[in-house]
């Protein structure tokens, strides 16, 4: 039995830093957003999160061996295959309804996949940061899988003022910035990801978990090894210098934000600079737009700087 621990979530939400905390942890491993492996590992040639092209990622090709053999499959075809099952508006369809032929396909070739990671690294949870809704969705119909789902939640102007800022996508050969969201555009997002993280509860009973970033800012060495208790995943040792410091490892990440290639000695707080940052207009936008989900998430219509 391969135990998986799925982050759901829209960007920005602090699933990067909560995926390599867990990382830095004995017997457990982090993919990173695997949903990612086939376009941005294999297609693409990016990095991996050890630095290397993830195609010359030694601990990367063993698991693509034991899962796939000498029947590798083509990327671009895989590619292909998963823009056209796992688009988000699919996820109720994919967590409770019949498959297509090609989502059996999809299905299974994720299965052998997880259990490959299982079986190379010896992991006692395997960590998945995609955060796609419909990713979690198959995750509780794959055999040999225990599933929990991690639902990521940050204050929608906090999320917006960091999708506008340049951010440097340092895992391409030739580095360039990352895709920046317009508050509308974000903030849609936002409420989409997040209505179809809460329809995927039920496909997880008793093991879905609702997290939001600034509580995990404010408690994260508590926060983690709750996750981990909720996981069923002992703590043996622990990465954390003191409740607020941490030391993270490296990894093996597929893909993600490019504070995945951060290692060692990390202070942690809350990324609070949104506050005085943010102008008024995309606050305002932002604020009416997310306003019937600001409550639900405990979020004020107001906020200081």
């Amino acid at each position: 039995m391969v135990k998986v621990l799925y982050i759901v979530g829209w960007g920005r939400s602090g699933t990067t830093i909560v995926d390599n905390i867990l990382n830095s942890y004995e017997n457990v491993f982090s993919t990173g957003e695997l949903f990612y492996l086939w376009r941005r590992g294999l297609v693409q040639k990016r990095k991996c999160g050890c630095g290397a092209r993830f195609a010359a990622c030694e601990l990367w090709a063993e698991i693509l061996d034991v899962a796939y053999g000498s029947d590798q499959p083509d990327p671009e075809a895989v590619d292909e295959l998963q823009k056209r099952i796992t688009r988000v508006r699919h996820t109720p369809s994919l967590a409770s309804g019949p498959l297509t032929d090609e989502g059996e396909e999809y299905r299974r070739l994720l299965a052998r996949l997880y259990h490959a990671i299982g079986e190379v690294t010896g992991a006692k949870l395997i960590v998945d940061s995609s955060k796609v809704p419909s990713g979690a969705a198959l995750l509780p119909r794959m055999r040999g899988v225990e599933p929990y789902l991690l639902h990521m939640v940050r204050d929608p102007r906090a999320v917006t003022h960091s999708w506008m800022r340049p951010t440097p996508q340092l895992d391409r050969p030739k580095p360039q910035l990352m895709q920046q969201h317009k508050p509308a555009d974000s903030t849609m997002h936002w409420l989409v990801w997040n209505a179809f993280a809460e329809r995927l509860y039920r496909a997880y009973p008793n093991r879905h978990r609702m997290l939001r970033y600034e509580d995990f800012a404010a408690a994260p060495r508590r926060t983690v090894e709750e996750l981990l208790e909720f996981s069923g995943t002992p703590v043996t040792e622990s990465p954390f210098l003191d409740d607020s410091t941490v030391r993270l490892e490296p990894n093996h990440t597929v893909s993600g934000n490019p504070s995945r290639f951060r290692t060692g000695e990390i202070a942690l707080r809350a990324d609070e600079r949104w506050r005085a940052d943010q102008r008024t207009g995309p606050r305002l936008a932002v604020t009416a737009l997310a306003l019937p989900m600001l409550h639900r998430y405990g979020y004020r219509v107001s906020v200081a700087a």
